[in-house]
């Protein structure tokens, strides 16, 4: 138990709950995606479910390098959109100007509620706030790696639950395989009740609609080959 609490921290600070949700519930698909497949191509014995394991454990290492690197590239955006913002301001060579960047960001946000000059009044508010807020950096962060590694170790973990049949039943991996499978459905539900009182619904329908979800994108992915 104390082994894990640092990977669990790890997490906690780098994602918010709705990232650590929706990274497990991706991770979680794709495992169930693969051990499906793979259920009806993988060879009879021991060897069938090594490969069959060895291929799950790559598609989900795979999958978190991909998404990491998304993640990285997402943060790197919205820095870049905000740190051009701010320098819009800083430039501006007159109130007008410096109103024209604030509009830019505020309109389409508090035009179908505000007028013009209540617009306006408010650029004047936030324009001595913005003008203090420091240029965010403009390249890659520590928090940035610590992040793409935060949904790396989420994506990793998320093969545990297809594993542990194969670790019991190992003289039975047809057995085992059906197990798994049924494990990772009860972990679609999970992980849909979780999300449920994140953000204060009923958690056994959110779970229930999740499972189905997954299980739809599932059905949708083998459809299309996987």
């Amino acid at each position: 138990m104390a082994s894990s609490t640092p990977r669990v921290w790890f997490i906690r600070k780098y994602l918010d709950p709705g990232s650590r949700l929706e990274e497990i519930l991706c991770g979680l698909v794709m495992v169930l995606t693969f051990t499906l497949i793979a259920g009806f191509t993988a060879g009879e014995g021991k060897q069938g479910v090594r490969h069959l394991l060895i291929g799950a454990l790559g598609c989900n290492v795979a999958w978190g390098i991909i998404d990491g690197a998304l993640y990285v590239m997402g943060n790197l955006t919205a820095r870049r959109r905000h740190r051009r913002f701010l320098t819009l301001l800083r430039d501006a060579r007159n109130e007008s100007a410096v109103f024209s960047a604030i509009s830019g960001q505020l309109d389409p946000l508090l035009e179908p509620a505000t007028s013009r000059e209540e617009r306006a009044g408010i650029c004047r508010e936030l324009l001595p706030v913005l003008s203090r807020i420091e240029l965010p950096p403009a390249g890659i962060t520590r928090n940035d790696v610590y992040g793409m590694g935060a949904i790396f170790w989420i994506d990793l973990a998320s093969v545990i639950p297809a594993v542990i049949p194969f670790l019991i039943f190992s003289s039975e991996p047809r057995f085992a395989l059906r197990v798994s499978n049924a494990l990772l459905i009860a972990s679609l539900f999970v992980v849909g009740f979780m999300w449920g009182k994140f953000t204060d619904s009923n958690p056994y329908v959110a779970g229930s609609c999740t499972m189905l979800f997954g299980l739809a994108l599932v059905g949708v992915a083998i459809a299309l080959g996987g």
